[in-house]
């Protein structure tokens, strides 16, 4: 291994035995140097981890239980062995201090989040994620003595109250997720029915969404999903106003109550690539700022109250991969013709207003996996292209459309994946 030292200019005249004298020294000393490079460089040391590091993750793993249905035991987290080589813990750099603390999806039990954790005052990433927590509010103190931290996710965590003022100190996160978890389980024209892996009286609460993020400008991926943002009332747009989170690429707001309309602010983040404000109150136009977004993959604005007419502009981005406006009842348009350099892969908008054909040119979504178009006022039967779009494994359609040949083309496309198709007649 080469030295990283320059080479010392020796002088040009030297007696001969000290010539000698020197290089037989430098050849010795290049062999210890080389040896010495090797075990600093090649193979260095094991870091062993501090005994305050030890000392508080112990005291975590005593507020946690092990239930049958955890997938983690913590069985390495014994005293008086390295806590950098335990289950989930990473050490960073060689002072032997904790920098990554990842038990998500362990399934554990606690009555509440250990203080013990804000001792790990290096930790970059905390994943607490899908845990259970027993509905305790997160500690009002304690997250802004982890300055460093970049990665925050506490999702699915079964906590309950208001999201603490300091993790919206914490400048350097890169992605924060506080959402939990919920699916659909009924799905009507005037009713929707929620439902989660938690006790569904919890809710975290976030009166001011724009105090949450003013200084986290290094923010790339927001998920608040089922976060209650009521009080924010029409002002949570314009907590993106002015770049507080210029970086931001990913946007999710699912099911978190918010109302109002879907403000400019928005504009201000070109680097969006996926906006989800699915199950809320949002009213108003589908802004045409959102054709703008030069990296804008996924749009989905499923069951709010939008209205007016949807910009055509926005299906002719060719990053677009899935756009879904379903239940938004007053929000009409009509589909353009697809162009064969469209990247779409989800594309829904029944129980709109849309009318017109649905264009032959459907076919030229070759990646298409869900296509939704029940709405009412589509003037046609379904094109007969669609037998083209052989990925498709979710369609819902108008049972009036369907004629018998249609029936044919279905044939078709589940032919080569006959147990992952779902038709859906409405």
């Amino acid at each position: 291994m080469a030295s990283i030292f320059k080479p010392r200019r020796e002088p040009r005249v030297l007696l001969f035995l000290a010539i000698q004298a020197i290089q037989l020294s430098c050849s010795d000393s290049s062999v210890a140097a080389a040896t010495y490079s090797n075990r600093t460089t090649g193979s260095m040391p094991p870091v062993h981890c501090l005994p305050d590091q030890a000392s508080a993750l112990l005291r975590l793993k005593r507020s946690f239980t092990v239930t049958d249905e955890s997938v983690c035991t913590l069985g390495s987290w014994r005293a008086g062995t390295d806590c950098c080589r335990w289950e989930g813990v990473h050490c960073g750099g060689a002072n032997g201090r904790v920098t990554s603390l990842d038990l998500g999806e362990c399934g554990l039990l606690s009555p509440a989040l250990d203080p013990a954790v804000f001792s790990l005052t290096s930790l970059r990433h905390l994943n607490l994620a899908w845990n259970d927590f027993s509905g305790s509010e997160l500690p009002g103190s304690g997250f802004e003595r982890l300055p460093e931290l970049t990665h925050l996710n506490l999702s699915t965590s079964s906590f309950d109250g208001h999201i603490p003022v300091g993790i919206g100190g914490l400048a350097n996160l890169v992605s924060l997720d506080l959402s939990t978890s919920f699916y659909v389980v009924e799905d009507l024209d005037d009713y929707t029915a929620y439902a989660t892996s938690s006790d569904p009286s919890l809710w975290l609460v976030e009166p001011n969404i724009a105090s949450l993020v003013a200084n986290l400008s290094n923010l790339r991926e927001l998920n608040l999903d089922r976060i209650d943002l009521y009080d924010n009332g029409g002002e949570w747009c314009s907590a993106f106003a002015n770049s507080t989170t210029p970086q931001l690429k990913v946007l999710s707001l699912r099911h978190c109550n918010l109302g109002g309309p879907v403000c400019g602010s928005l504009s201000s983040l070109p680097s969006l690539t996926v906006i989800d404000l699915q199950y809320n109150y949002l009213y108003g136009p589908i802004p045409e700022f959102l054709a703008d977004l030069p990296s804008l993959s996924v749009l989905r604005l499923t069951q709010n109250h939008l209205q007016g007419h949807f910009p055509v502009r926005i299906f002719n981005n060719r990053n677009l991969t899935a756009l879904d406006i379903r239940y938004n009842f007053k929000v009409s348009g009509s589909l353009p013709d697809f162009s064969p350099d469209s990247s779409l892969v989800n594309l829904a908008v029944s129980s709109t207003n849309f009318s017109g054909p649905v264009p032959s040119s459907v076919g030229n979504l070759t990646s298409l996996n869900m296509l939704g178009v029940a709405a009412t006022d589509f003037t046609q039967e379904l094109p007969s292209s669609i037998g083209m779009l052989t990925s498709l494994n979710w369609l819902e359609g108008r049972y009036l459309y369907l004629d018998p040949t249609w029936f044919y083309l279905i044939a078709q496309i589940t032919s080569s994946h006959p147990s992952h198709f779902i038709l859906v007649l409405s």
